[in-house]
């Protein structure tokens, strides 16, 4: 558990409210128990469900953008002849809630481009399994979806497209290996993004993937969100890749901005799978309007879990840290001394991950926001050992809210959880995530229990961080904002009445 003197940044009553919290042991593992058991018992499906009528707009609307020709996908699923072999793979899928891939508890929060199922089509589903998996007729069947190729750009074209110049080999065997590309751009102005996405050619050997936007001497940071948390020195992450988290969109209003003379540099993560391959990624870009200027900057953060008292349990590092940031330390300090701030992308090399063998493990961080901001969206990121992962917002009177919990991680799966409305906090408000690793041979995905494992960056290694896009807010940004809120919920709750 991370004490209270490491809580440096929290001030008045979020300091009071986190010395409160912190005194209290809490365990989470009931609390995912119950989130992931949380759905009502399921209606009754429609007597006689038939795929043209019933099962084919479900699987247009949740499915075929992944399960067509032309994608990773094993199969297509876009009419009766594509779907009648897999029914009964289908219903099982469906009913574990291993896919359509969404693996959150769905009673917390509201999410864009969420293509979960009610527990209503999931009966619908299995019912139309058990009963033969009929066609039905073909006049109730809807149009057919119309795609664009599996390899073009989920949001429309981009403005820019930037591709590695010279790429990477990757081997049919051997270690993992996380190579870099710096490509300039050729940015010659100040431009904000709406939308940005990667395309690897080589998607089976990406393990993850990284856009970093490295800026020249001498920029000009102020409004750009560096320098807090996660975002320390002349660098800022443009986007990450992973299986199902190939581009990301801003809020209208919000962008990560692309400063002048910037170079974009590429950091694959490959694991070799058994076949060589080669290579080039690119990423493209939709810009806003050449003169549309947003207000407020994205930056991404990684609020990574570990074992929590770093100055107890890695003194000699944390004590390096300080001392590199200015901190004056007595040879027999007894604690962290009050006040002493590490940069949390430092601390995060610092941060202890211990797995031990057929054991369930949780792990936790705490993050005061140091500035009131805009929560956008959260992605769990861990891998095989990976279970669930949650993300919290103490607020600075005490107040506990879940944001989010991933009760059924996947490693394969990726995902960016984009808040419908991004949550609004004030300065001093904690992110608290926790990450639970299954170290056991109930977990299905992992590939040996007798293992410690630790953190680090290959495949087989552990990870376990949040990454949560942050807008940060002035004062007066942040009063806007809240008095902007009220005033929406008056008019909501005015139209009920």
């Amino acid at each position: 558990m991370v004490t209270a003197r490491q809580l440096t940044g929290v001030t008045g009553m979020a300091l009071a409210a986190a010395l409160l919290i912190f005194t209290q042991p809490v365990t989470y593992a009931s609390t995912f128990a119950q989130s992931a058991t949380a759905d009502k018992q399921a209606p009754a499906a429609a007597p006689n469900p038939t795929f043209t009528k019933d099962v084919l707009p479900i699987l247009q609307r949740s499915c075929q953008n992944c399960h067509r020709p032309g994608t990773p996908a094993p199969m297509a699923l876009l009419n009766y002849q594509d779907a009648r072999p897999w029914a009964r793979a289908i219903k099982q899928k469906v009913t574990s809630r291993e896919m359509p891939p969404w693996h959150i508890d769905r009673s917390i929060g509201e999410y864009l481009e969420d293509p979960s199922l009610s527990d209503r089509e999931v009966a619908l589903i299995a019912a139309w399994v058990d009963s033969g998996a009929p066609e039905g007729r073909a006049a109730d069947a809807p149009p057919a979806r119309v795609f664009p190729p599996a390899t073009e750009w989920t949001y429309g074209q981009p403005d820019l497209i930037v591709r590695m110049a010279k790429g990477f080999k990757i081997p049919a065997n051997g270690p993992d290996f996380i190579p870099e590309e710096v490509v300039d751009p050729g940015i010659t102005e100040d431009r904000y993004v709406k939308w940005v996405q990667i395309i690897p050619d080589a998607h089976r050997a990406v393990h993850h993937s990284h856009v970093y936007v490295d800026l020249p001497e001498g920029t000009d940071t102020a409004g750009l969100g560096l320098g807090m948390g996660s975002n320390v020195g002349n660098s800022m992450d443009l986007i990450e890749y992973g299986a199902g988290n190939d581009a990301d969109i801003f809020p209208d209003g919000t962008t990560k901005v692309l400063k002048k003379g910037a170079l974009f540099r590429f950091e694959a993560h490959y694991h070799p799978y058994g076949e060589e391959t080669f290579d080039r990624q690119r990423v493209g870009i939709k810009f806003y309007p050449k003169g549309v200027v947003p207000k407020l900057a994205v930056t991404s953060h990684r609020i990574r879990t570990g074992v929590g008292n770093d100055w107890v349990l890695n003194r000699e590092r944390i004590e390096d840290l300080l001392l590199r940031a200015g901190h004056k330390l007595s040879i027999d300090e007894p604690s962290m001394p009050t006040g002493a701030l590490v940069a949390e992308n430092p601390l995060h090399a610092a941060a202890l991950l211990s797995i031990p063998p057929n054991s369930v493990v949780q792990h936790e961080r705490f993050w005061p926001l140091p500035k009131a901001a805009l929560i956008v969206s959260f992605q769990p990121h861990m891998h095989f050992r990976g279970s669930k992962m949650m993300l919290e917002a103490i607020h600075p009177d005490g107040r506990r809210e879940m944001l989010t919990s991933a009760t059924h991680y996947e490693q394969n799966w990726q995902i960016t959880y984009k808040f419908k409305t991004p949550h609004l906090f004030p300065a001093g408000t904690i992110l608290h995530t926790v990450s639970i690793h299954d170290n056991t041979a109930n977990n299905k995905h992992n590939p040996d229990p007798t293992a410690w494992v630790g953190w680090g960056s290959r495949t087989m290694d552990e990870m376990g961080h949040g990454w949560t896009d942050v807008a940060f807010l002035s004062d007066a940004q942040y009063q806007e904002e809240l008095a902007k809120r009220k005033a929406q919920r008056k008019t909501t709750t005015d139209v009920r009445q």
